[in-house]
């Protein structure tokens, strides 16, 4: 049975080794002929957005600190309580107060008493309605006139930071969708409410923040929570879409040469396929660097005239010469693009498959080869 298994598995694997050096020289295609993948115009939405990260924070953070120093009685407020502006927060007694309450405690209970009906303590007011996001001190300790008893915020807002290169695409009351980073499935829309106009350097990059106001904030949102921020800049519903991958460029001017008549001279035109083949290039990749110069996208050569036009392939009805049909695009999302003019629902789009060729050149497949043709 060893045996058996040993005729069998090792010229299998020979004739597999063969086949991969033979296609690694070859290019990967025996042949050299392209390939395409298919892909159908649909109908669907789009949109351009401009992508961020941020962070929930308030919109006005106050520190509520005693109007004088003492001994905080009482605190009527914990976190997470909404309060109104002008509410009393808590009592605070003076220091002197404080001592003569201890003395009196040390006295008699109707002593105490009478001092306390006769001695009031000052009240903790809420300079703004809002939510007590901080609670720093319990009944019964000292504190000064800079400390801060409680914690208000008004609104949560998220604030975000786009570089010098985005800033333009954004304004006020623009619409913009986050998601928070803990809670990814949580969608909720916002609106820009305010663009900084004094911008700050992180690490070398010129960064503006952007104040985005919630329309309705998710009910486990909390102050510090990481955010992702997508700016629409514009949507698009119910438009003939295509993948990107499908659209190609090409020059709507050629390149002139010196005599003016679009192509360079014999003499000229054989010292570049000498000097091409000099550096190891296939026939194929010479017609196609050929085939550039002509449309105007090689290198070599004068100027180009106009600019360019945007294309896709469908099929011929010949597998290795797909037709060309000029298209107009609209908006894209890096994934599909808007076709205007062109196409309709239901046309196919051959894509070109991208293929590596290693060429004729040594070395292993594993590593990349080295650039032919260029400086």
């Amino acid at each position: 049975m060893k045996k058996l298994l040993k005729w069998v598995v090792v010229p299998a694997l020979l004739a597999g080794g063969g086949y991969g050096y033979y296609a690694y020289k070859t290019g990967g295609k025996a042949d050299g002929k392209p390939s395409y993948d298919r892909a159908r115009a649909e109908i669907g939405d789009i949109r351009t957005v401009v992508e961020s990260t941020g962070e929930i924070q308030p919109r006005n953070r106050l520190d509520v600190k005693p109007p004088i120093a003492g001994r905080l009685e009482e605190l009527l407020v914990d976190e997470g309580a909404k309060v109104e502006k002008g509410q009393i927060l808590g009592w605070i007694s003076s220091t002197e107060r404080a001592t003569l309450l201890d003395a009196a405690l040390a006295t008699s209970k109707d002593e105490l008493a009478y001092w306390q009906e006769l001695y009031k303590p000052s009240p903790l007011i809420s300079p703004l309605a809002g939510t007590i996001i901080a609670r720093n001190f319990e009944p019964g300790q000292s504190i000064g006139v800079n400390d801060a008893v409680v914690v208000i915020a008004d609104d949560l807002i998220v604030v975000a930071s786009l570089d010098e290169t985005d800033i333009g695409q954004v304004r006020v009351e623009q619409k913009v969708t986050v998601r928070l980073e803990a809670y990814p499935d949580s969608e909720f829309p916002c609106e820009v409410e305010k663009i900084a106009y004094d911008a700050r350097t992180v690490q070398n990059v010129t960064m503006y923040e952007v104040d985005v106001r919630p329309e309705r904030l998710p009910r486990f949102a909390r102050s510090g929570m990481t955010a992702n921020l997508e700016f629409i800049v514009e949507e698009k519903g119910g438009v003939l879409t295509i993948p990107v991958s499908a659209v190609q460029q090409e020059a709507s001017g050629r390149r002139s040469s010196p005599d003016g008549n679009g192509a360079p001279d014999p003499e000229r035109r054989e010292r570049m396929l000498a000097r091409m083949r000099e550096n190891g290039m296939s026939e194929a990749e010479i017609q196609q660097r050929i085939a550039q110069f002509a449309q105007g996208g090689g290198r070599s050569g004068g100027k180009r005239d106009g600019g360019s036009e945007a294309y896709v392939l469908v099929d011929s009805g010949h597998p290795e010469q797909p037709e060309r049909k000029p298209v107009r695009t609209g908006i894209s999302d890096g994934s599909r693009v808007e076709v205007v003019e062109g196409l309709a629902e239901g046309d196919e789009v051959l894509i070109t498959k991208v293929s590596f060729s290693s060429g004729s050149s040594g070395g292993s497949p594993f590593m990349p080869s080295p650039r032919r043709g260029g400086r």
